[in-house]
């Protein structure tokens, strides 16, 4: 009997094992300023935390990453690959360049809550792209695949005090990626037009009210996610919407309007 509850504890003990890990997320912060952030599904107070990686994805071009945040006074060592680049490797369809970060390693002693994030890394996207995303490539990607884990996710960390392993459990639903569209709306508001968006807060209805042709609204939410599309052209019903912050775009014959609100 002894030799049974020492193998159901083991068991028990592997699968809480498994299941504790880290999520990562982007965060859009402000313009074109972003966070990477985790989310832990479990307490800790002495997390060793070694290295972690992940790969940015931006359109092709200019845009760059700056002014990158430390990690608790530690460097991330950023590698741009171009689409040129992955495209001679014979990978990605010359769309999307890739920013390859990584922490090098060494130790952090780290305390977070589940579900609480924490920020891995802050950083500025420059040239201000007006199209496509802002993506954490997936370690499943063709060109994540096609660059045998050089460019993977993962959170190396002891979080049981025994061996370091990587605990990196994927990507957050709904954070994968930013709409860069999103960023590139005109606010056309002059002196001769006149818009007013109320309530705001909001609970069940957004009403808009302007004297420019409304041609379609939409609402995004903070990480520019479209959530809804209105069909009527002064307001839109926003009682089915979880609390929170989100941008409503207002497409007029003179061009966009938006306007941040809140859905209570």
């Amino acid at each position: 009997m002894k030799n049974f509850y020492t193998l159901l504890f083991t068991i028990l003990f592997t699968i809480t094992g498994f299941s504790q890990g880290y999520q990562f997320g982007i965060v859009h912060n402000t313009d074109y300023n972003f966070s990477i952030v985790a989310i832990p599904d479990f307490d800790a107070t002495n997390t060793d935390i070694s290295d972690i990686g992940f790969a940015i994805m931006l359109p092709a071009g200019d845009a760059d990453i700056l002014n990158i945040s430390q990690f608790n006074g530690r460097l991330w060592t950023p590698n741009q690959v171009t689409a040129a680049q992955l495209t001679s490797f014979g990978l990605g369809d010359g769309t999307r360049d890739a920013f390859v970060m990584n922490l090098p390693p060494g130790q952090t002693i780290l305390s977070h809550t589940t579900n609480v994030p924490f920020v891995l890394m802050s950083f500025d996207v420059s040239n201000m792209p007006t199209t496509g995303l802002l993506e954490i490539l997936v370690n499943t990607d063709p060109i994540a695949m096609g660059l045998g884990g050089a460019v993977d996710s993962f959170y190396n960390s002891n979080i049981d005090e025994t061996t370091t392993q990587n605990y990196f459990n994927g990507l957050v639903s709904g954070q994968e990626d930013f709409m860069f569209e999103t960023l590139n709306l005109d606010d056309i508001e002059l002196e001769n037009y006149t818009t007013s968006i109320y309530p705001n807060p909001a609970i069940n209805i957004l009403n808009v009210s302007t004297n420019l042709e409304v041609i379609q609204m939409e609402l995004y939410d903070i990480l520019g996610k479209k959530v809804l599309s209105a069909k009527s052209k002064t307001s839109i019903a926003v009682n089915q919407l979880s609390t929170g912050n989100y941008i409503l775009k207002i497409e007029t014959n003179k061009g966009f309007i938006t306007k941040k609100v809140i859905i209570e």
